[in-house]
């Protein structure tokens, strides 16, 4: 956050190179968690739909 009457220090090639990069990472890495919390999100529905099945002939059989 940069406050008003600040300057900014300067900045080389070198360390927006490494800024970016990091960035890249952190984005992938994000990416990939999603794509993980969906996955489980889906095998928890699915584990759930099994019980609630499993339940439902519970019932029927008693």
């Amino acid at each position: 956050m940069a406050f008003w009457g600040t300057r900014r220090p300067p900045h080389n090639s070198i360390d927006l190179a490494d800024a970016s990069a990091r960035m890249k990472s952190a984005a992938v890495s994000l990416r990939l968690t999603v794509v993980k919390a969906r996955q489980a999100t889906s095998v928890a529905e699915r584990f759930g739909d099994r019980v609630e099945t499993q339940v439902v002939k519970n019932q029927g059989a008693a």
